[in-house]
């Protein structure tokens, strides 16, 4: 019997999940290990280091659409490789820093070449390989942002303690290059059709699609109200609310714990609670999944929401290691919110069809979000002198986020409600 080969497209998964493991803790969930070194020995304030990952989140407000049009139809391949060797010598340029305005300068030239290598390719190739086992394959792909963050954690811990931070700058982007560089020129393909393959389950997809037109169905409930439409209704400004919230409450608390978790228990403890809510992070995406085909948004979001805000309530007594455990396993549970449930709300909402344009406008008020909410922690940390005043407005954004997604999904049910009375 001839063994069935195994579809490339698992490759492209394979080397997504390097590009995600490699290119996204170092800005997203790591970069704040630096904070301690880089101010005391720059005499600079956490506002001020902080402000250098604000400038670099806030480049994806708007540059977003442009970068995903010039990938659609420009040579990603090309594109991404010239983007990971920026973003590499960009990120090795922090090491250079004498003053806080070189720190900005270097996040605006990596906060470019990142959205050019990083998530944007990534989601796009994801998309163009698979129709079937879609959600898996995102999955995968994405949790290399937990497995990054698990393994490089103890490593940045170690190297800065053995060589200081502008050393550890360098190895770092040494070690991006080796690993990112060879899975974009040598695994990763924009789509199967340059390699003269279909999309994973398009053949299933196709034959489902001829059979629907085949059987009469029920109404389906369809969202009825343009997105230009829905602009001046309550449960949109509910739902961007939410996505607002989302945004402050993930970069509050990732570009914080770090620093925090360090004053109250020292380094190593620091580095073993970020690996922990790292690696459950992993298994948190794929139990809110699932609890969303099981039971749907509102629990889903419910879930990942409060287990969200239970993580900072144990924070506030961190000299107490134990609790920080227990926030750590809250944490990783409840961090999927900041990637899997802003799809899952706008999808539920507005439906496939108009999926893109309303996640389009979503995805814009999480990265204001994002911008602004390490900042914003930052601010409180140097107005108080304690991180508490600030996890405490974290619990409150949380809940506000929660009240934002439910709230706009329950008051957009009326108009599907509507139109499925006006089409029986």
């Amino acid at each position: 019997m001839e063994r069935k080969k195994i579809y490339y497209g698992w490759f492209v998964v394979f080397g997504c999940l390097m590009i995600t493991c490699t290119m996204v803790p170092p800005i997203m969930a790591l970069s704040n290990k630096f904070l301690i070194q880089v101010t005391g020995e720059l005499q600079i304030s956490r506002s001020a280091f902080t402000l250098a990952n604000t400038i670099l989140q806030g480049l994806g407000i708007f540059l977003s659409p442009i970068v995903s049009a010039r990938l659609a139809r420009g040579n990603m391949k090309r594109i991404q490789t010239v983007s990971i060797i920026g973003f590499v010598l960009s990120y090795a340029s922090f090491s250079l820093a004498t003053n806080v305005i070189h720190l900005y300068i270097s996040s605006f030239f990596t906060g470019i070449f990142f959205l050019n290598a990083s998530l944007i390719p990534v989601s796009m190739m994801i998309t163009n390989w698979f129709v079937k086992k879609r959600g898996l394959a995102m999955s995968i792909a994405m949790a290399g942002i937990g497995v990054g963050g698990t393994i490089f954690s103890p490593v940045i811990t170690w190297l800065l303690g053995a060589y200081g931070w502008r050393s550890t700058y360098r190895i770092m982007a040494l070690i991006i290059l080796v690993l990112a560089l060879p899975a974009a020129l040598f695994i990763l393909r924009k789509r199967p059709e340059d390699m003269g393959l279909l999309p994973y389950g398009s053949e299933d997809a196709a034959i489902q699609d001829a059979a629907s037109k085949r059987i009469p169905k029920k109404a389906d409930i369809v969202f009825p109200l343009s997105v230009k439409e829905s602009r001046t209704k309550l449960f949109f400004i509910l739902f961007i609310f939410g996505m607002l919230c989302n945004g402050l409450i993930n970069t509050g608390s990732l570009g914080h714990f770090p620093p925090a978790i360090e004053e109250l228990q020292g380094p190593q403890v620091q580095a073993l609670i970020i690996s922990m809510y790292s690696m459950i992070g992993i298994f948190g995406k794929l139990v809110l999944g699932w609890l969303n085909d099981r039971f749907g948004v509102v629990v889903s979001t419910a879930f990942g929401c409060i287990t969200f805000a239970l993580s900072f309530i144990f924070i506030l007594f961190g000299r107490n290691i134990s609790m920080l455990y227990i926030m750590a396993f809250l944490f990783g549970l409840g961090d999927a919110i900041g990637t899997v449930t802003p799809p899952l709300i706008t999808s539920a909402i507005f439906g496939a069809e108009k999926y893109g344009e309303a996640y389009g406008i979503a995805n814009s008020f999480t990265q204001i979000g994002l911008s602004l909410g390490a900042l914003m922690v930052a601010a409180v940390y140097d107005t108080s002198g304690s991180y508490n005043t600030a996890w405490i407005l974290l619990i409150i954004l949380t809940l506000g986020a929660f009240a934002g997604w439910v709230g706009a999904y329950a008051v957009s049910r009326k108009y599907c409600q509507k139109s499925v009375a006006d089409n029986t």
